[in-house]
């Protein structure tokens, strides 16, 4: 997604560059990915070929490569979530990401074993020994010319828990409505009764949390629970596959394998009801898909997500909200409500407004602003 935009924007002038011995990608389907050594990497990014260096996610091997950047280069970071959340937003979560039965059973899922722990320390260890500490990867981000995360509070707070770490701030998302959210003519079509919780196998998801609201408060009559577990962690994935299946039965319909986009969409076309549990920014994707089917959202009130899309005019329901109600039938969103989500998702990543984005990122990167 990123590198179509960038080349519909400046055709030509673009380097896809992972790091690492050559292999072949499975869901990447650009052939224009370049295999580099950390050496090569260095080479291509002192010479006068490039101009600035654009991270797409920001781990331990990339962070390290800053060191490599001579001054004159501008580096801008493209946050995913997973790469910001604990070096600069954990703070804010005091408690962790885990609501207290999910804590509990991720608690009993993860527990080491012998080889486990052994293979942490010397983690630790070699952490150490590659001077990898907090410190060190401060002063490696001070580097770092712009900054941005998926949503801009998360910039925000990011530069609020950490008075040392000071990038611009830069606007930028990965895909468009047109090209990557599922065809324009679904968004009219009408919507399944099932309801979709969750988006990976992982326990910030708080899978447990929404299943006791599902089955205390939710008429579940004619409805299936469909859960994406095709990555994240394999045993916290059987968990909630036996924890889904003993609840539920035949209702619980996990997904455990990748499937084609297209394919994907047209099930969530069975989704009218969407239950996002988690404490932080994710399932960005997901969420705007089924904005833009029409579906009624549900989401945690911490989340700075949820209140980031009431600040755009978003209707959003809170998960909360089924415990101040007896056993209710989930109610379809209104035509007018279906209306403004999908202008705030279009007005914030439709084509022309990312292509605009790009445009910016790009004379920021070549030096022109």
């Amino acid at each position: 997604m990123a590198f179509r935009e960038f080349e519909a924007v400046a055709p030509g002038v673009n380097k896809l560059v992972m790091l690492g011995k050559p292999q072949t990608l499975r869901h990447v389907k650009t052939k224009a990915v370049d295999f580099f050594t950390t050496q090569q990497a260095t080479q291509l990014i002192r010479s006068d070929e490039c101009a600035a260096v654009v991270y797409h996610s920001l781990d331990d091997g990339l962070l390290r490569l800053i060191n490599n950047l001579p001054i004159n280069k501008q580096v801008i970071w493209l946050g995913w979530g997973y790469d910001y959340y604990d070096r600069l937003l954990s703070r804010a979560y005091p408690e962790g990401l885990y609501l207290p039965k999910t804590k509990a059973l991720w608690a009993e899922v993860s527990k080491p074993g012998t080889i486990s722990k052994l293979a942490s320390t010397c983690k630790s260890i070699v952490k150490v020994i590659l001077g990898r500490t907090t410190q060190n990867h401060q002063t490696l981000m001070r580097r770092i010319n712009y900054f941005s995360p998926v949503i801009d509070t998360e910039y925000q707070l990011a530069c609020q828990l950490n008075p040392w770490f000071r990038p611009q701030y830069l606007t930028w998302n990965y895909g468009t409505v047109e090209d990557d959210f599922g065809s324009a003519e679904s968004f009219g079509e009408s919507l399944g009764d099932n309801i979709l919780v969750g988006n990976s196998a992982a326990a910030e998801n708080n899978h447990l949390e929404v299943f006791d609201q599902l089955e205390r408060y939710v008429d579940l009559s004619g409805r299936k629970i469909i859960v994406p577990l095709s990555y994240g962690d394999d045993r916290y994935k059987k968990t909630i596959i036996s924890y889904g299946k003993s609840r539920f039965g035949k209702q619980f319909v996990p997904l455990t394998d990748f499937i084609g986009r297209d394919a994907y969409v047209e099930l969530l076309q069975s989704c009218g009801h969407v239950f996002m549990n988690h404490l932080r920014q994710q399932a960005l994707g997901n969420i705007c898909i089924m904005m833009l089917k029409g579906a009624r959202i549900y989401m945690n009130r911490q989340s700075p997500l949820y209140l980031w899309l009431l600040s755009k005019g978003a209707r959003i329901n809170s998960i909360g909200f089924l415990a101040d109600s007896k056993k209710m039938v989930l109610e379809p969103l209104p035509e007018s409500e279906r209306r403004i989500n999908i202008n705030v998702v279009n007005g914030h990543w439709g084509r022309v407004a990312q292509r605009a984005k790009t445009r910016r990122l790009i004379e920021v990167a070549m030096g022109r602003i």
